[in-house]
């Protein structure tokens, strides 16, 4: 390649006609996107003259020996060249052509603009000396002197010292581009959370005025044997299905509706029941996705009715309010099992709820930030899980991450979501649910065939006898 363009060559026709007579007419052409023809009527009407081989300034047909003539002139003084062309010349130390003889040749050469920023040269004058001494990029890095005079096994060394130092700086640039595009990753992270501590601080002032839910008494502490799990998985808050697209309608406003649907179901069936503890795990999907774009965790797009924004504001709102509600029966222990759609959102809520519940003793929060959580109760132990991850391993983890609890229990359970529908598989003294959920089907789930009873799965624990039952909320279609 020239590195010039054609406004340049123009300016310069002695460059032009030398690039011309080194590659050809039809090859720079090529490059510059011109026809050959546009060249080498410039190069006529600037008074030079083609022998058959070569252009020549003001030369005659037969007299190709006085082309040397017309190259730029170099005069030794020992430290210094003297460089000579026409009326134009100039002195330059052997050390410094020597690195910009280096610099223009090898693989990773410089181009000339690099060439002239680097080394501070005008234009005129790199051209005049690489004319003047012949170098090209793929020429040898070293001037005749210094291969006559110099050891050829230290050049050879020289040359691959010269090669490891393009290649650390090289590889040092591209640390600090990467470091550079680290550090705008984390300025937008950082943006985002100080946005989202901001909607928070705003939310929590707006709810505190305008919420007239019942307060979470303080409970005294009983050992009556008996525990409620509450486990409404997969709601997908904020998902959006149309029904002559899936065979049902789902929006917000449909998901608020089941969700305290089960929660007031549940307080009803309860209140007559003397609870030690409500277990009310949160997560699992809980809302449909989790940036700012409207995409889950791992960035698959979703059909959402609302920014996320407003699907945060109304999560944590639709929590409080279950939480108050079941808060009326028995003390109630909160924590997060993150889903594949809603990692950190999730996570969040929970953050919101322990701020939110931070002077209420009858209400635990747990923000351990781990995927799977286990309680125990008496003789039973229960896993939980959104058991996306973990196939048939499973079945072996609660013996190894809870492995006192194990040997304190006898019944042991995992509780997961996910597949949206109830499943339930027993190995190795290990029963794994996987629970109903209250959604609705979307385009993709209908696409794919798959179909499951909404419903909700609500579970009667006992201390010393285990699961006494499973208490089903129905979801009739509206």
């Amino acid at each position: 390649m020239s590195n010039w363009t054609w406004e340049e060559l123009k300016s310069s026709p002695e460059e032009l006609a030398r690039i011309v007579n080194y590659r050809s007419a039809s090859s720079l052409a090529r490059e510059l996107g011109l026809d050959h023809k546009s060249i080498t009527s410039f190069i006529q009407r600037r008074g030079y003259y083609y022998d058959g081989q070569h252009w020549l300034k003001g030369a005659k047909a037969g007299e190709r020996e006085a082309s040397p003539e017309r190259l730029p002139q170099k005069e030794d003084l020992g430290e210094y060249w003297v460089i000579r062309s026409g009326d134009r010349s100039f002195e330059i130390s052997k050390e410094k052509y020597r690195q910009i003889r280096r610099d223009y040749t090898g693989q990773n050469f410089l181009t000339i603009n690099q060439i002239c920023r680097k080394h501070e040269i005008p234009r005129w004058k790199f051209g005049l000396l690489r004319n003047a001494f012949g170098f090209t990029h793929d020429d040898t890095p070293y001037d005749d002197e210094e291969l006559l005079n110099g050891d050829p096994e230290e050049l050879a060394e020289e040359e691959l010292q010269r090669q490891k130092d393009k290649f650390f700086k090289k590889l040092r640039e591209k640390e600090i581009d990467n470091a550079l595009k680290e550090l705008e990753k984390y300025r937008q992270q950082e943006y985002w959370l100080g946005r989202l501590q901001e909607i928070i601080t705003e939310h929590f002032i707006d709810f505190k005025d305008r919420y007239s839910g019942p307060m979470v008494p303080v409970h005294k502490k009983k050992s009556a044997g008996l525990m409620l799990e509450v486990p409404i998985v997969d709601l997908h808050l904020a998902k959006l299905c149309w029904a002559p697209e899936t065979g049902e309608n789902f929006d917000r406003s449909v998901a608020e509706k089941r969700f305290l649907h089960v929660i007031h179901d549940i307080y009803s069936r309860g209140k007559d029941l003397d609870l030690e503890k409500i277990l009310f795990p949160i997560g699992n999907d809980f809302f449909n996705f989790d940036d700012t774009s409207g995409n889950t965790t791992k960035g698959t797009r979703q059909d959402n009715d609302s920014r996320w924004q407003k699907m945060f504001g109304v999560g944590v709102e639709l929590l409080i309010k279950a939480i108050d509600i079941l808060g009326q029966l028995a003390p109630v222990d909160c924590f997060v099992v993150p889903g594949n759609h809603d990692k950190q959102a999730s996570y969040y809520a929970m953050m919101y709820l322990a701020a939110y519940f931070r002077d209420c003793p009858s209400v635990m929060v747990d923000t351990c930030p781990k995927t799977r959580k286990y309680r125990q109760f008496g003789k039973c132990l229960i896993g939980f899980s959104h058991l996306d991850q973990e196939r048939q391993r499973i079945y072996g983890n609660m013996q190894v991450e809870a492995r006192e609890a194990w040997g304190r229990t006898k019944y042991h359970e995992w509780h997961g979501a996910h597949l949206h529908s109830e499943q339930v598989k027993e190995q190795h003294g290990v029963i794994v649910r996987n629970l109903s959920s209250i959604t609705a089907k979307d385009a993709w789930h209908f696409e794919k065939g798959y179909h499951a009873q909404p419903k909700s799965q609500s579970f009667l624990w006992d201390k010393e006898k285990g699961l006494r039952s499973i208490l089903i909320t129905p979801i009739s279609y509206e």
